[in-house]
């Protein structure tokens, strides 16, 4: 995992830690904080009865994270109309997280890359 990424022009540190080292975690297994431009994700390290390749939950959680992100960045985070809060929705977050590769795979497929 790297330690930035770059989302629409602007640098995010991502830093993975303990919960216990940062009590956001506590309630999340990852957050971005578009105040500081910072992604954060818990390091899942590996414990019984957790998951057997925590580097997959880990990019999972990243992903997600990147994707909250470039909504900050874009300024559809705050501008989401309030009674469905669509940009906030964390199901629809995570739509676009698991299906980037699909979509970026059907754009290739069809020239609009």
């Amino acid at each position: 995992m790297n330690d930035h990424v770059n989302v629409l022009g602007t640098e995010y540190s991502i830093v993975c830690t303990a919960e216990d080292k940062d009590e956001r975690l506590k309630d999340c297994d990852g957050y971005a904080d578009w105040t500081v431009k910072r992604i954060v994700i818990d390091d899942f390290e590996p414990k019984p009865g957790h998951w057997e390749d925590c580097g997959v939950y880990k990019r999972k959680v990243l992903r997600h994270e990147i994707i909250h992100a470039f909504l900050f960045e874009c300024g559809l985070h705050e501008n989401t109309n309030e009674a469905n809060a669509w940009a906030k929705n964390e199901e629809m977050v995570d739509w676009i997280a698991r299906q980037h590769e699909k979509l970026h795979k059907a754009f290739e497929e069809a020239g609009a890359l």
